[in-house]
């Protein structure tokens, strides 16, 4: 019974990482996901510019039908997996979603992954890091 007790007061911290190949091997993750197979923005004059954290980007992304097949197939997996790493006494999962650069398609997955899962877990705390966009100039303050 103190086991199941002890899961119900701890929370896990689920963090989110965007990346770019490009820019050097994977995070260290319990899980890492390739969304190169994903539409690419870049290709897209008027979108190449901006990043997975505006709208227009964010759209193109998770509603393409692979990225919702893929979204959905993520969260089954982690509906299993999360109350596992509690009951294993983990404290902290990572997943780690890469793209070429690291800018749109990883970006924008991360933020949709983040939204769903805050809401499918409202006990978990969900943390968001964007890898190379830390390195760009972002002009307006941007709402997750």
């Amino acid at each position: 019974m103190a086991n199941s007790k002890e899961n119900e007061t701890r929370a896990l911290t689920v963090k989110l990482i965007s990346f770019g190949y490009k820019n050097g091997p994977p995070p260290q993750a319990n899980l890492v996901l390739d969304v190169r197979f994903l539409k690419n923005p870049y290709w897209e004059e008027h979108l190449r510019p901006l990043t997975g954290l505006d709208q227009p980007v964010r759209e193109y992304v998770v509603t393409q039908n692979l990225a919702r097949e893929a979204l959905g197939n993520l969260e089954k997996l982690l509906a299993g997996v999360l109350p596992a790493m509690l009951n294993v006494k983990a404290d902290t999962f990572v997943i780690a979603l890469g793209c070429t650069g690291g800018q749109h398609r990883s970006t924008a997955m991360v933020q949709e992954l983040a939204e769903n899962l805050s809401n499918t877990y409202p006990d978990y705390h969900i943390e968001k890091e964007h890898r190379e966009l830390a390195n760009l100039e972002i002009s307006e303050p941007i709402s997750s």
